[in-house]
């Protein structure tokens, strides 16, 4: 079972999704509408970060379909965290696409489409806080200082995007570039049914008058 058929824990906070190699797209595509449907104001965050949650806010509830196979155990030589991010984005499209879909076959009066934010990290930041034994970052020195051999650096990215209904500037302040919604053109006669709406006026029903009252008790 995926982490996009689990129930999302109730919150304000963004859900998230694991995008991997071997899973399936629909699956994807079909949670995300309807949890944005079902929670205006919660986000959801696509990602491309191991099993193993290496960073603060990682997806806890890890696709299971690789068995929690660790990224470093891929036999190609780049990671799954970078070979899923041309799915990841085929996921975000597809998301965004739908979305708008969804918003012309209900008529809603929402124009704008999601808000979208891409952020772009490698894994190897999320280790520069562990402590190395003394034996390990002593060979690295000496390694460094030796000069007949370049240290040996290593680089693994990924890439998480973020979908909203709402903008979400503290993103943007983070880092994440932005990418504005799109907004969906109305037909004709979409826009004709709007105006109908907004002129015309509300109902209320018809006040009873104490005169009237007392004469019905009366007879």
């Amino acid at each position: 079972m995926t982490d996009t058929q689990n129930v999302p824990a109730a919150g304000s906070g963004p859900h998230l999704i694991r995008i991997t190699d071997n899973g399936k797209i629909k699956a994807w595509v079909s949670f995300a509408l309807n949890f944005l449907e079902a929670n205006e104001g919660r986000p959801i965050v696509f990602h491309t970060l191991p099993a193993t949650p290496r960073a603060e806010g990682a997806d806890k509830s890890s696709d299971k379909t690789q068995g929690g196979t660790s990224v470093n155990q891929n036999t190609s030589k780049l990671s799954k965290a970078t070979t899923s991010v041309p799915r990841l984005l085929s996921v975000v499209e597809i998301v965004k696409r739908e979305f708008i879909k969804s918003l012309v076959a209900k008529r809603s009066p929402r124009l704008a489409g999601l808000h979208q934010y891409n952020e772009i990290g490698c894994l190897e930041d999320f280790e520069t806080n562990v402590e190395k034994p003394e034996e390990d970052r002593a060979a690295e020195i000496r390694r460094a200082l030796s000069g007949g051999n370049h240290v040996k650096v290593k680089l693994t990215p990924y890439m998480k995007i973020t979908l909203s209904l709402n903008a979400l500037p503290e993103l943007a302040e983070r880092g994440a570039t932005y990418q504005s919604p799109t907004i969906r053109k109305l037909s004709k006669s979409a826009k004709m049914r709007m105006k109908k709406r907004e002129r015309a006026p509300k109902h209320q029903p018809p006040e009873t008058t104490g005169s009237t009252s007392e004469a019905a008790m009366e007879d």
